[in-house]
């Protein structure tokens, strides 16, 4: 990443980023929008995941969520999307005592990010669907939209037809495609619904430790009690690693629909943004590990890349993946996953950023959680936290119109 010599905003009077050149010519901005993800927010001390891989600043996330509506304040946006897990699993279960918390507290908890991005002046808020959600809400409410006392701005997955996945074209030559990567999930129907059975056989054929767990303890289809109760990643080897209870897959019925999105964007001379929590490449995931890749990603990653249309897919981006990464293939299509503010480190305003799109590229402006950010880290010598935005620009190559 380059730092760019800018004020905060991306489009303040003076700046050329209005009209950016990625291509090497005149290359107007199409729209923006803002983009974040993994808020996770829960009243908790600082701690350690599970595998002792991240320091968690749960409480931090709501100064980030407050300096991302800032800056996010400052720019003309055709829409802000939140990538997945607006709170953590702890505001709906108490795992000390092994049962739910009250709702209510849950709500409460929902309520403080959402006052917080109710501040936003733009009001069109796209939600994608993450585990985390799922723990905290029934699929009804998810679908619906809950609205927390004191918000103007509702926490809804769905669009006003009620799906989960659904696509927009917020400028012209251009179409968004935001997905649910839990349509097949143990999790789908939500809170204290009971966990899908069809989804936990699926899960059962590929992770013995979850065979051996569900065949020792039958109730946890009505009980909902998996997370963090036994090993899931024991004995499972490479891009398998995937094939564990916090992940999902992509229906049938969505992947078809997902073909017929990018065969009319191809038709229609459209780039493409596509937004799923959980992520699509393989080259994404931490080391390499599959850990965090949509179940059957092969089968979404071949609807992307098809040889019909895979030029026209600008960017495939993620959450869950807390660490964030970045990968392009070789038709140009960059696969970003966005860092979580719960791993902001001190000082640090991010992660967060606002997208300029345009034909030539993705203009990613904003922050990272540090240094070390897969997307806007430090170069040697560079100041950090950085005193303005940073900038990754990410290209895209010319797009043959159709015959």
């Amino acid at each position: 990443a380059r730092r760019g010599r800018m004020p905060a905003s991306p489009d303040s009077p003076g700046t050329t980023v209005a009209c950016a050149t990625l291509s090497g010519g005149p290359d107007p901005v199409a729209f923006r929008f803002g983009l974040l993800a993994d808020i996770q927010y829960t009243d908790v001390d600082d701690r350690c995941n599970h595998t002792g891989t991240q320091w968690r600043r749960y409480r931090n996330s709501l100064a980030v969520a407050r300096n991302a509506i800032d800056y996010f304040n400052q720019s003309d946006l055709s829409f802000v999307l939140h990538n997945g897990d607006i709170i953590d699993h702890q505001c709906a279960f108490d795992f000390a005592k092994d049962e739910f918390k009250p709702k209510a507290e849950g709500l409460e908890q929902l309520g403080r990010v959402m006052r917080i991005l109710s501040g936003s002046q733009c009001k069109d808020w796209m939600f994608t669907i993450g585990n985390h959600e799922l723990y905290n809400f029934t699929a009804a409410e998810l679908r619906e939209g809950v609205t927390p006392e004191g918000c103007t701005l509702p926490f809804k997955c769905a669009n006003d037809e009620g799906s989960f996945f659904f696509s927009r074209t917020p400028a012209p030559g251009w179409r968004v495609v935001v997905l649910n990567s839990y349509d097949v999930s143990i999790y789908s129907k939500g809170r204290e619904q009971g966990l899908d059975v069809d989804a936990l056989e699926l899960l059962r054929k590929h992770n013995a430790n979850v065979d051996k767990w569900v065949s020792d303890n039958p109730e946890v289809i009505q009980t909902e009690r998996m997370s963090g109760t036994f090993p899931y990643f024991e004995g499972l080897e490479g891009l398998g690693n995937r094939w564990v209870p916090f992940n999902g897959g992509v229906g049938e019925e969505q992947l078809e629909w997902l073909k017929g999105q990018l065969s009319e964007a191809k038709a229609n001379d459209e780039r493409v943004i596509v937004f799923s929590h959980l992520l699509v490449h393989p080259e994404t995931t931490a080391n390499g590990s599959g850990r965090t890749l949509i179940w059957n990603y092969q089968d979404v990653l071949d609807a992307v890349e098809d040889e019909r249309w895979g030029k026209n897919v600008a960017a495939v981006v993620s959450g869950h993946q807390h660490e964030g990464g970045l990968y392009t293939n070789d038709n140009g299509t960059h696969f970003v996953v966005m860092e979580s503010p719960m791993l902001a480190e001190p000082g640090q305003p991010g992660p967060f950023c606002v997208v300029e799109a345009s034909s030539g590229g993705l203009r990613m402006i904003g922050y990272g959680k540090g240094p070390n950010s897969k997307i806007f880290g430090a170069e040697e010598g560079e100041q950090y936290p950085p005193a303005e935005p940073m900038v990754k620009d990410l290209y895209l190559a010319p797009v043959e119109a159709k015959a």
